[in-house]
Parts: structure tokens; sequence; C-alpha cells
């Protein structure tokens, strides 16, 4: 054999040898492998929460688990606020109602020696939407959305520290997610206001909101469910003496008239603000499925000359032409009575 690859195989051997020696008597080892089999362990033990981010006086649940052994056979004790609260082999469930907004809740769970905690901070989060869109002075109900009509929806969240102050919303990050799908545009730092444009089919829209202080100290969730909804149309009567008179919609409705004339009025409701204001709304008139040249909202229909009775089919339809899919109709029948037939004192209206 050459004595130089000889040489050179006994060198390498006694390389090896260094390398390996060198490996298990550093210092570094054992520290290694010591945290290694602790982050094993840290996954192991599995603490959680139900609900995961409790509002003031909640009902709440904790449950402990550790895959790496037993829990069945280890004396787990329970404390709250520094307070045991239970205590017993295999009790790894603890039940406890959190308290007002800016109470802390302090929890320890002991497993033999293995002592993990968590603290509970009650938190809450108000979810508002608002639709632009039109109703009538003095409407005590909801101006709800229509299609293709924006809604903004605002978050107000109730993160009260242990001092007694509420975080400024401003301050706070806010993840928006519209049915099941995040927006990342609308979510971030400040962001409280998620603007949504409705498509044109009709169908609910499920909004949730999750906010979170920057130091990750409070989270709260909230979702709401925003019906789908439509335009619709409610016809009344434009009183010469009391004015247009709310408290009765004359839709399919018969309005007998004994008196010459009726002034009919047709309400757009929850149409969009921007073409009401704007007077671009298209109001469509007809008596007897026959247009009527009346481009306004008001019409008039006047008894017929000669006298007698008589029964005509009112209809209003009305339409956005910004916004194809808001159009609604409403109709009504008017009864031309001879004027003896109506009882003494009796209002008609």
């Amino acid at each position: 054999m050459n004595p130089l690859v000889s040489r050179g195989k006994s060198i390498l051997v006694i390389f090896c040898f260094f390398l390996i020696f060198s490996f298990f008597a550093s210092p570094s080892f054992t520290p290694t492998r010591f945290i290694a089999v602790s982050h094993a362990q840290t996954n192991a033990l599995r603490i959680t929460v139900v609900p995961q981010f409790p509002g003031p006086f909640e009902t709440v649940t904790v449950d402990v688990e550790d895959f790496s052994r037993d829990l069945n056979k280890v004396d787990i004790s329970w404390s709250v606020n520094g307070k045991i609260e239970q205590r017993g082999v295999g009790l790894k469930r603890l039940r406890l109602n959190t308290g007002a907004l800016g109470t802390v809740t302090n929890i320890s769970i002991n497993m033999g020696g293995d002592i993990q905690s968590l603290t509970v901070r009650p938190a809450t989060v108000d979810v508002l939407w608002q639709a632009d869109t039109y109703t009538p002075p003095f409407y005590r109900g909801k101006a709800i959305h229509s299609n293709q009509d924006p809604i903004t929806v605002v978050a107000e969240p109730f993160f009260i520290n242990s001092q007694g102050v509420r975080l400024d919303p401003e301050k706070l990050i806010y993840r928006w997610t519209r049915n099941g799908k995040l927006n990342d545009l609308a979510s971030g730092y400040g962001k409280k206001t998620f603007r949504i444009v409705p498509s044109i089919l009709m169908k609910p829209i499920d909004v949730e909101v999750e906010v979170s202080s920057v130091d990750g100290i409070f989270h709260s969730v909230s979702s709401i469910n925003i019906p789908d909804s439509k335009t619709e149309v409610l016809l009344y009567e434009n009183h010469p003496l009391y004015g247009i008179v709310f408290e009765r919609a004359l839709n399919a409705k018969e309005s007998p008239i004994t008196n010459h004339e009726i002034r009919i009025i047709g309400v757009p409701f929850f149409f969009s603000n921007q073409q009401k204001n704007l007077g671009q709304l298209v109001y469509d008139w007809k008596l007897n499925n026959a247009s009527v040249n009346q481009p306004g909202n008001e019409v008039i229909f006047r008894k017929p000359e000669g006298g007698g009775e008589g029964r005509s089919l009112v209809s209003l339809g009305i339409k956005n032409p910004e916004r194809f899919a808001q159009s609604s109709s409403a109709s009504l029948h008017v009864q031309f009575k001879d004027e003896e037939e109506t009882p003494a004192g009796q209002n008609i209206f």
C-alpha cells in the first residue's frame, strides 16, 4: 500500500474521532438537548378557554390536557387570584364567571408541580351598521340597505384597563371579515369602520370583526348578520287639510272617493339617498295599466264628469336609473261613489 494513502487515512480517522469527542464534550451540548425536550413538553400541553374571548359577567370554562402524560392520575390544583378554588386528582376543568369590564382574573394551574398560568380580561365590542338609504321624515324604523347601496359598519370596542380607563378605539387593531373572507384593505390599525357594497343578488351579509390592543393584552370578537332587504313603495293620501296621512298606507286597498278629487303621493323607501336627493328617481304612474303623464311623486285623480260610480286601478313604479336593482311598485283601487251614499258626519279619510 502506498505510504501516503495509509498516512492520509490515519489522519482522517484521528480528525473524525476528535470531532465527535469535541461535540459530546462541549458545554453547549446538554443545554441544546434540554431546550428541545422543554419545547416538546410545551407543545404537548394545551389550555383551552371557552369562550376564547369572554365578555363581562360571562361563564368561562377552562380545560387543560397534556399529551405527554395522563392527567387523570395527577393531583391538579386550580387557583383564582391567589385563592385555591378546587383541587383533586384528574380535575382538568374549571368553571368561573368573569367580572365587570376592567377586572382581571389570574388563573394558576398546578399539575403535580408543573405550574401554568393565564389571565382573563373581559372585553366587548359592539358592531353597528348604517345604510345610506331614504326614509320619509318622522319614520321610526331603521333605514335598511338595498341592492348596490353601500353599508357602513362601525365597531365600538370597550377595552377597560385595571385603572378603569377605556382604551382609545382609534389606537386598536381591527380585522374585518365578510362572509368568512378576511378583507385586508379594510383591516389594520385604527380602522374601526368597514364599508360594504352589496351585490346585485339579494342575500344576507355576515360581518365579523376581531379587535385587539397593540400589546395583545385585550382581545374581543363580535359578529352581526345584515339580512337581505329590498326597496319598497308606499302610497299615501295627501289630504288638503291634514297633509300627507302617513299613518295609513293605501297599498292594495279600496279608496272610496265621494268628493271631487284625491291626491295620492308615492314615497320610496330604502332607495339610495344620493339619487333621491338629486331627483334622479324615475316615477311611472299608471291608471288601469295605461301610463299617466306625471313624472313626479304625486298625482291627482278626479271624479269623472257627470257623476256616477266607477272603479280604477292606480299603480306606481319607481326605479333608480343608476342602480338598476333598485326598483319597486305599488298599487291601489280608487272607487268613485256618489256623495249621497256617504252617511252624514262620516269622515272617509
